[in-house]
Parts: structure tokens; C-alpha cells; sequence
């Protein structure tokens, strides 16, 4: 908890504080950077529940295809001759490396540029550094976009302008966000702005909400799966550290949508359900950890224009 707070303020001092925790501990453990417990005696009592440990493994790298003695590494990768690095590793800081050595004497070509804009001329593949900069290369120590003269660009995010509400609606997918943008247009009533989350991208794009006037709410509506759970969790993290209020889930819509027959999906194991499910409210997670625990799933678009027309509940978010 003191890393998490050190880390993430913004996140670790609100009231979900114990479920953020919990939400980037699975986001990590899945990355293979740390194995959670295994024995359900390794955790706490809390809901979620947290556990008392983690290990990180200590896998040998594999054989670096260059050999370091056969580098000369600029100075902004002097750390590189001491590092236990994998082949794959080696090859992307030669060719970080070799981008240091042409731009050292052309300012110019060290002006910064959004990240795959730089990732495309430093690997000739535009999405490399996204990879990159959740890995073991931008460790502390090692490289940082500042040194890459780079920055990363969120995301645009779709949205119109229904009123003078303070309350943004989040939409996962495309056909409903068209769907609930048409029904909201005659009377939005607290909801000024609908947006179009785009699934994941959302968790980059929530920073274009900063730009929106009068905001004191976010409500999320997506899928009923681990996918679309974790998204507005995740998002929700990155808004706390530009000051966003705490996303919520469209209540009214997904107590809607879980009134529909699940399809299947994939299962999801009990604690994890837990930390998932936490983000809704109490009335809602005793049925939707049942949903994931059995494999199933709910697609959002199951709450069709049809039903949403003769249901207003839905509006209560």
C-alpha cells in the first residue's frame, strides 16, 4: 500500500482505493512481472481480497544475439553494459542506440514527436514502443521518453455535446453509443456529453475529458465480461492522477442488461471475479460474479434500441 500510494496518489486516496490495488496486481501478474498466491491462505480478508505477498520470478534472460563487449553504447545507455539483457532486448536499444548516435549533433531531429511517430523511426514499426514502455527497458535507470524526445498522445475520444448536464456517459462500443446518443438527444436531462469509449482505448482517451466544462461525473457503460469491467477501472486510475472525478458504472444499465440471457465466454476465477465485480454496486455483483465465475458473458448490445425505448429506468444513472 505505501508503493501504491507512492506511485499513484491520486488513485490510492480514493474510496476504491483497495479495488485499484487490486485491479493492477491481476494487470501485472497476467504481464508475468509477479506471481500472485496460489493458496487462498496467502490473502487477506478483504473484499477484494489483496494478497499478503507477491514473488517476482527471476527467469535467466536469454543469450543476448550481440555480445556487450561488442557495443559501444552512447552515454544515454551506459547502464546497458552492466544489464541482463535478452536477445530480443539487445536488439532494441541497438537500434535506440543507433538513434542517439545519428540525432547527436541535429537538434533538430531531436524535437519531440507523439510516441509512434518516434517508434516508427527509431524500429520502422509505429506500435514498438508501446510495448517497450511497460517492459524491463524503461525501468528506473534505463530509458525514459524524455531521452527519446517523445511523448504519448492520447487517444482521441468521440463525443457530442447533448446539454448543460454535468455527467459524462462512456459507451464501450460503436452501435450502442449510436443508439443512446439518438434516445439522449430530445431529453439528456443530467447527461451534457456522450462519448464512444472505443474498448481499451479509452483507458488513454479518458485525459480528453479535462477538456470538457462542468464535469462532476463519469458512468461507464460496457459489456458484462472481464474485459469490459476492467477497462473503466483501469481508466478510472489514469483520470484520478489528472484530477477526473472516479468513474462509475451506469447503474441503470446494467441492472437492464442483466436481466438478458448470457452467452458464453471465459471464466474468470473466483478472487478475481471479486476484485472485478467490486466496482459495481452491491446490488449488481452478486449476479455478475456469478456471470464470470460460470463463463459466461453479457455484450451491452444485448439492451437493444427496441427495449431502451420502452424502458425508461435505464436513464436513472
Amino acid at each position: 500500500m505505501e508503493a501504491f500510494r507512492e506511485a499513484l496518489p491520486g488513485a490510492a486516496s480514493g474510496d476504491n482505493a483497495r479495488s485499484t490495488l487490486a485491479t493492477l496486481l491481476y494487470e501485472i501478474a497476467e504481464h508475468g512481472i509477479l506471481d500472485l498466491p496460489a493458496s487462498r491462505t496467502k490473502w487477506d480478508a478483504g473484499r477484494p481480497a489483496l494478497p499478503e505477498q507477491v514473488r517476482i520470478p527471476t527467469a535467466a534472460p536469454a543469450k543476448p544475439s550481440v555480445s556487450r563487449q561488442q557495443v559501444s553504447w552512447r552515454p544515454e545507455l551506459n547502464w546497458a553494459y552492466d544489464a541482463r539483457l535478452t536477445a530480443s532486448q539487445t536488439e532494441d536499444l541497438l537500434a535506440c542506440n543507433r538513434w542517439f548516435r545519428d540525432t547527436h549533433n541535429y537538434p533538430t531531429r531531436r524535437a519531440p514527436l507523439s510516441l509512434r511517430e518516434r517508434s516508427y523511426e527509431i524500429f520502422r514499426y509505429e506500435k514498438r514502443l508501446d510495448t517497450l514502455i511497460t517492459g524491463a527497458l524503461f525501468a528506473p535507470g534505463r530509458l525514459t521518453l524524455g531521452q527519446l524526445a517523445t511523448y504519448r498522445e492520447p487517444p482521441p475520444l468521440a463525443h457530442r455535446r447533448l446539454g448543460d448536464g454535468d455527467t459524462v456517459l462512456v459507451v464501450e462500443n460503436s452501435d450502442t453509443y449510436a443508439t443512446l446518443r439518438h434516445l439522449l438527444e430530445p431529453a439528456p436531462g443530467r447527461i451534457g456529453h456522450i462519448a464512444f469509449g472505443s474498448g481499451r482505448a479509452f483507458e488513454a482517451s479518458v485525459e480528453n475529458i479535462t477538456a470538457f466544462p462542468g464535469v462532476r461525473r463519469i458512468v461507464y457503460y460496457g459489456d458484462l465480461d472481464a474485459e469490459g469491467i476492467a477497462i473503466p477501472v483501469r481508466a478510472s486510475i489514469n483520470g484520478a492522477q489528472l484530477g477526473l472525478p472516479a468513474i462509475e458504472p451506469a447503474t441503470g444499465l446494467y441492472r437492464l442488461l442483466l436481466a438478458h440471457e448470457p452467452t458464453a465466454g471465459d471464466i474468470v476465477p473466483g478472487e478475481r471475479a471479486h476484485s472485478l465485480t467490486s466496482w459495481l454496486p452491491e446490488a449488481l455483483r452478486s449476479p455478475t460474479h456469478a456471470l464470470l465465475a460460470k463463463g459466461q458473458r453479457l455484450a451491452q448490445e444485448a439492451t437493444n434500441r427496441n427495449e431502451l425505448c420502452v424502458e425508461p429506468d435505464w436513464r436513472c444513472t
